[in-house]
């Protein structure tokens, strides 16, 4: 191997042993050889996130030739993109490059990050393929570079001569499996000074946390940068193997998760979810509980594994707990409040606006900052989605989430794929809320299947698309609430406001016959909660006010 100022010069016959291995990865590899077979377009770009392993494929394909005798003549040739810059400022390079590629012999040309060089650099990127269009010609020279996906839908756009020159190979994320093994083919290296044990489930452990956070990083190398943090924190508290929790104490301050829960079976976690939810959420008993048993459901591998975690329409009239539900099901599903997103749908009435959601194509205002809806899905993966009002939505976005909704996936408009397998996806509506509280003034039951089927789906139908209803695993009907549901309501409340001035050691003494002629004065079945809350806040804050007035005079 030979260093230069810019050039890394590997002979394959002599140094393809020590070039990295790679584990998994055989597909893109075979395919990366038939390209360097071909005799026309025998360049490639790879494409892939940052930190999923485009280098690694380039030396695992350079060791796999090495190993056959027909490629003993081949070098490979790793430019830094400081050339690119070298061009983009002084001709004469240009020229010293030309001439020096006119001698080459046969060869890999490998530029790595090309793509972060270049993208958005239109004249570098003209002068580059200047440069090097005589070598994506020639039959013996091929040349490889690499971009993230967003590099290649700019590079697409505003260069489509010299992406043509090429074949694209886009990597996708490897599975749990073989993260597991490139994490123990890192090991001794990793843990050569510290010497630590490290059994094989913490090398599943640091996969599974990856996986969970994205905020983490693009695994392998987010896995690889785990293990070597966590090693090096057991090792500082002089403890001679490598444990959950001490794997859970590196990735508490990167994530936000408190430690106990990350350390906390998945399992046990939404066994009593049902119950838990009832707890914090007041009489909405039938919502919660298909609630709880479709997500127990979906967490032990029953359903469709292409959907979301689960998805539900919430109808029911204002303040009655349908997005204090969602913030409660986000806490106890996924343990950090950044999990949960709201989206006022009321925003996006207009045909226009629709982008916003999934980003602006290429070529388009906005296209670099990507759409709210796909960026929320790509930094939390594991998140509820809250569409709030989504009656007021434009019928264009009905048809985004039918996608999501089905497939469990989305694609922005950068033309990447998004996740959407764990997430949940909650939408409210006030469609049918007449119908709901005329039922609950009557004595009937809301919830019921024949209320629903007669009164309710009519009343959805014409306002969404009947394929769009369907989708969704449940309709839920969320109940207006009686005098003894507010007093409830109201106790509860009281609780969080001492809880909130701990400091000042307040305690309440308000008696409950006072708080139910209160709340009975300003109860209404269309406004839910809200009254009831606000008057609590004001009594509670007011009473406070006066005592620590009176204390400090």
């Amino acid at each position: 191997m030979t260093d230069t100022k810019k050039i890394t010069y590997y002979n394959l016959r002599e140094e393809a042993p020590r070039l990295p291995t790679v584990v998994g990865r055989a597909n893109e590899m075979e395919r990366l050889c038939r390209i360097f077979g071909r005799r026309i377009k025998n360049n490639a770009l790879i494409v892939g996130p940052d930190g999923i392993g485009k280098s690694m494929l380039v030396y695992g394909t350079m060791k796999r030739m090495g190993a056959d005798a027909k490629y003993d003549s081949y070098t490979l040739l790793q430019f830094d993109t400081s050339h690119l810059y070298a061009l983009d400022a002084e001709d004469a390079l240009e020229e010293h490059y030309a001439e020096a590629f006119s001698y080459l012999p046969h060869s890999v040309v490998f530029v790595d990050d090309f793509g972060r060089e270049v993208c958005r650099n239109t004249g570098l990127a003209h002068r580059m393929y200047r440069l090097y269009k005589k070598l994506l010609k020639d039959e013996y020279i091929h040349v490889v570079l690499t971009l993230e996906p967003h590099e290649f839908a700019w590079l697409e756009q505003e260069h489509p001569a010299l992406v043509h020159e090429f074949e694209i190979i886009t990597l996708k994320n490897q599975t749990a499996h073989e993260h597991a093994r490139i994490l123990s083919e890192k090991l001794p290296r990793l843990n050569a000074r510290h010497r630590v044990i490290v059994p094989d489930q913490a090398l599943k452990e640091i996969v599974s946390y990856t996986e969970r956070f994205p905020s983490l990083g693009q695994s392998p190398q987010a896995a690889i940068h785990l293990l070597d943090e966590s090693i090096a924190f057991t090792a500082s508290k002089s403890q001679r193997v490598l444990t959950q929790d001490s794997i859970a104490h590196v990735v508490e301050p990167k994530t936000g998760v408190p430690k106990a829960q990350l350390t906390q079976n998945e399992l046990a976690g939404i066994k009593d979810l049902e119950e838990k939810l009832n707890e914090r959420i007041i009489d909405q008993h039938g919502a919660i509980k298909k609630i709880a048993t479709t997500l127990q459901r979906a967490k032990l591998g029953l359903r469709n594994p292409n959907r979301p975690l689960g998805s539900f329409l919430m109808l029911g009239p204002s303040g009655v707990g349908k997005t204090e539900t969602a913030k409660c099901v986000a806490e106890m599903m996924f343990g950090r409040r950044e999990s949960f997103v709201r989206f006022d749908m009321s925003e996006f009435q207009q045909d226009h606006t629709v982008q916003r959601l999934v980003g602006a194509p290429p070529g388009y205002v906005g296209y670099d900052e990507g759409g709210s809806l796909t960026n929320a899905l790509r930094k939390e993966p594991y998140s509820l989605i809250l569409l709030d009002e989504i009656e007021k939505a434009h019928p264009k976005v009905f048809d985004i989430f039918l996608q999501v909704l089905d497939d469990g996936r989305l694609t922005s408009g950068q033309n990447e794929t998004v996740d959407a397998r764990n997430t949940i996806i909650m939408a409210t509506s006030n469609a049918a809320v007449a119908e709901i509280l005329q039922a609950f003034e009557n004595g009937g039951n809301a919830e019921d299947e024949s209320f629903v089927r007669e009164y309710v789906l009519p009343i959805l139908t014409k306002t969404f698309r009947l394929e769009f209803i369907n989708r969704f695993d449940d309709v839920l009907i969320f109940n207006p609430l009686s005098i003894p549901s507010l007093t409830r309501i109201a106790a509860l409340e009281i609780k969080k406001i001492e809880k909130r001035l701990a400091k000042h050691r307040v305690q309440f003494d308000i008696e409950p016959a006072a708080i139910e002629r209160e709340i009975a004065q300003r109860a209404d079945p269309r406004f839910g909660a809200r009254p009831v809350k606000r008057f609590i806040e004001e009594t509670c804050e007011t009473l406070l006010v006066r005592s620590l007035l009176g204390a400090s005079v």
